[in-house]
C-alpha cells in the first residue's frame, strides 16, 4: 500500500489527547442529604457492575480512537495500485457537441451528467495519478493538460459549457491517445458522451443519454426575388426525428415582427419543407434579421430556431454614357436600389465617373480605360476584327455567373451581333464568357486581382437588333450585371452552421467584411446532432483491449462501485462508526 499523501500522519499526534480524556477522573460535587437509606442500594448495584463500567469505558475509548484512525488514514490518501510509483495517467474527454444540451426525463441535461461523471474520475487525482481534460467538439480542445490537482481539475471542468455545433469524437480521441503515448505506466481514455462508439484500445465509454423525442429545422435560406428586387423568398425544412407524430406550429419573424404563422403536421422520421414565396426585402434601415421558431415542447431547443440574415440592398450609383436609349434608362429605372446620372459622350470625363460605383458605356469606348468598374454595350474594347454575325444563337449560357443567375434566354432572338474576343488569362485580370454563340463571344465579364480590384462587362450587341429589351431577360441582365460590378453577389446569402465558423453559439453575429459591417447567423443545422435516438444509458463500455497493467491499476473503473478510491471508503466507514457511536452514547451503552 502507499500513501499519497503522507503528511495527514501528522495528526496521530492528537491520539494521546483522546486517551488523556478518558483517563481524567470525574471530580464529584459533595451534596449534603438528609438520608443514606436510598443510596445504599445505588451504591450496592454500582459494585456489582464496576466490570461492566470499565468495560464499557474501553470500548468507547477504541471506538473513538478507531474513528479518528479512520480519518486520518482517508487524509492520507492510501492506494493498493502497485503501479503508483511509475505513475498513472488518465485523460478524460467530454463531448461538447450540441446534443449534450438534451434535456433528459429528470430535467438534467445530458452535459450536466457527464460534468458529474468527471467529477467523480477526478476525485483520484494526486501526483502519482494525475489526469488531462479534453473536449470533443467541432474541434479538439485540451482545457487541461496532465495535473494531479484535483482542485483545480474540478474548477477546469465545471467552467466547461457545451456548444451549440456538431462534429466528430475522432479528433479527440486521437488527440488522447497522441498525450497518453508520451506517459510512463498505466494509461486510460474515459470518455463521456450520450451514445456508445466503435471500439478503441484503452477506451471506457461512459454514455448518459436516454432515446428522446425531437425535432429540428434542418434548412432555412433566403433570397431576393430577381423579378421583384422589393422581395425575398425564404425556405425551411423541419424534419422529425421522433418516434410519435408531430403537431405544432412555425413562426416566422423578420426583425422582431411575426410575419406568418404555419401549422405543421410531420409522421415521425419525415420532413416537411415550407416555402414563403413573397416576403417584404429589408430595406436600407433594416437589420434584415429572418428568425423561424418551432413551438415544439422537445428535448433539444438549439434546433428549434433558426436565423437567416439577408444583407438590405445596397444602393449603386451609375452614370450612364449614352446619347440617348430608352432601353437602358428604363432598365437601370426598374430597379430601386439604383440611382444613376446620365451624361453625353462628348461630357465624358474620368475624374467624374471615379465619383461613381458603375458605368455604362452605351456605344461607347473612351481613350483610356475608366479607374472604376464598367460596363460597355455594342461597342467595347474587345470587339473581334470583322463583320458581324448575322442572326447568331446562343448555344452556350453559364447559368452560375451571378451576372446571368436565373435568367431565360431561350425566347431571345438576334438579327446581329458583334462577336468578342475573350483575352487570355493574365496576372492581373481573370476573364470569362458568360454568353457564347459557338466559338463567338457575345458576352465577356473580366475581374482584376487587387487590393481594390476593378471589374467589367461588356455586351457586344446592339439593342435595336434584337428583341432582348423587350423581355424580362433585360432587366435582370443589367440588374445582375450593375451590381456584380459594384461588387455585390445576387447569389443568395445563406446561414452557417455552428462551428464553420469561428463562432459555436447560435444566433446574429455581426463581423466586418471588407470595412463593411455585416451579420452572420449561427445555426445547428446538423442532423446527426437533432437525432436524440438510439442513446443507452448508464452504461460502461469498455473498447478494445487493454494491457494487463491498465486492467490491474485501473479496474476501479469498471463499475459504478467499484469507481471510489480507497480512502473514500474509509472516510465512509468513520461516518458508519461515528453514526454508531451517537446512537451507542444515547442508549447509555458507551460513554
Amino acid at each position: 500500500m502507499t500513501w499519497l499523501q503522507p503528511w495527514a500522519a501528522w495528526f496521530l499526534a492528537g491520539l494521546p489527547i483522546i486517551v488523556l480524556l478518558y483517563l481524567l477522573k470525574v471530580r464529584r460535587r459533595p451534596v449534603t442529604v438528609s438520608t443514606l437509606i436510598f443510596w445504599q442500594r445505588v451504591v450496592q448495584e454500582h459494585r456489582r457492575r464496576a466490570l461492566f463500567h470499565r468495560l464499557r469505558s474501553l470500548f468507547s475509548l477504541l471506538l473513538h480512537l478507531l474513528i479518528f484512525a479512520l480519518i486520518i488514514a482517508a487524509l492520507a490518501r492510501p492506494t493498493l495500485d502497485r503501479f503508483v510509483r511509475e505513475g498513472t495517467s488518465t485523460v478524460i474527454v467530454l463531448d461538447v457537441r450540441a446534443r449534450m444540451q438534451a434535456t433528459e426525463a429528470d430535467g438534467e441535461t445530458r452535459f450536466a451528467k457527464a460534468v458529474r461523471g468527471a467529477l467523480a474520475a477526478i476525485l483520484d487525482a494526486s501526483p502519482g495519478r494525475q489526469f488531462a481534460v479534453l473536449t470533443a467538439g467541432p474541434q479538439a480542445a485540451v482545457p487541461s493538460p496532465f495535473s494531479g490537482n484535483e482542485r483545480a481539475l474540478r474548477t477546469v471542468v465545471e467552467k466547461l459549457e457545451p456548444t451549440e455545433a456538431g462534429g466528430s469524437l475522432d479528433p479527440a480521441l486521437d488527440l488522447a491517445a497522441s498525450l497518453l503515448a508520451t506517459r510512463q505506466g498505466a494509461r486510460q481514455i474515459i470518455l463521456f458522451t450520450d451514445r456508445p462508439i466503435a471500439e478503441r484500445p484503452s477506451l471506457i465509454v461512459r454514455t448518459v443519454g436516454t432515446p428522446r423525442e425531437n425535432a429540428g429545422i434542418t434548412r432555412f435560406a433566403a433570397r431576393p426575388l430577381p423579378a421583384s428586387p422589393s422581395t425575398s423568398e425564404v425556405l425551411l425544412e423541419v424534419r422529425n426525428f421522433g418516434r410519435s407524430a408531430l403537431k405544432t406550429n412555425l413562426e416566422l419573424r423578420y426583425d422582431d415582427r411575426l410575419l406568418d404563422v404555419k401549422p405543421l403536421a410531420i409522421e415521425p422520421g419525415a420532413s416537411q419543407t415550407l416555402l414563403f414565396p413573397s416576403i417584404p426585402r429589408p430595406s436600407a434601415k433594416a437589420r434584415g434579421h429572418f428568425t423561424a421558431t418551432l413551438a415544439a415542447n422537445d428535448a433539444l431547443t438549439a434546433d428549434n430556431i433558426a436565423r437567416v440574415w439577408l444583407p438590405p440592398p445596397r444602393p449603386v450609383r451609375v452614370l450612364l454614357i449614352s446619347a440617348g436609349n430608352v432601353f437602358l434608362e428604363k432598365a437601370l429605372s426598374a430597379d430601386p436600389t439604383v440611382s444613376y446620372e446620365m451624361l453625353a459622350p462628348d461630357a465624358w470625363s474620368d475624374a467624374l465617373a471615379a465619383k461613381f460605383d458603375v458605368v455604362l458605356l452605351d456605344d461607347f469606348v473612351p481613350s483610356s480605360p475608366p479607374s472604376t468598374s464598367a460596363f460597355y454595350v455594342k461597342r467595347s474594347p474587345f470587339d473581334a476584327a470583322g463583320a458581324g454575325l448575322d442572326q447568331p444563337v446562343l448555344t452556350e449560357i453559364d447559368a452560375t455567373h451571378p451576372t446571368v443567375l436565373l435568367i431565360d434566354f431561350a425566347q431571345t432572338t438576334i438579327l446581329r451581333a458583334q462577336p468578342l474576343t475573350l483575352p487570355p488569362p493574365s496576372p492581373e485580370w481573370t476573364y470569362a464568357a458568360p454568353l457564347r454563340s459557338f466559338d463567338h463571344a457575345l458576352f465577356i465579364v473580366g475581374e482584376q486581382r487587387a487590393a481594390k480590384p476593378r471589374r467589367i462587362a461588356a455586351l457586344g450587341l446592339d439593342l435595336t437588333a434584337t428583341d432582348l429589351p423587350l423581355r424580362v431577360a433585360f432587366p435582370l441582365l443589367i440588374t445582375n450585371t450593375v451590381h456584380w460590378l459594384a461588387g455585390a453577389s445576387v447569389e443568395p446569402p445563406s446561414a452557417v452552421r455552428a462551428g464553420e465558423s469561428h463562432a459555436l453559439r447560435n444566433g446574429f453575429h455581426a463581423v466586418t467584411r471588407d470595412g463593411r459591417a455585416e451579420w452572420l447567423a449561427v445555426n445547428t443545422f446538423d442532423e446527426a446532432e437533432s437525432d436524440l435516438g438510439g442513446s443507452s444509458a448508464g452504461t460502461a463500455v469498455l473498447s478494445g483491449p487493454r494491457t494487463a497493467e491498465d486492467s490491474r491499476s485501473y479496474q476501479r473503473f469498471e463499475a459504478p462501485l467499484l469507481a471510489w478510491p480507497l480512502w473514500r471508503y474509509l472516510a465512509l466507514g468513520a461516518l458508519v462508526l461515528f453514526t454508531l457511536e451517537w446512537s451507542l452514547f444515547h442508549r447509555r451503552r458507551t460513554e
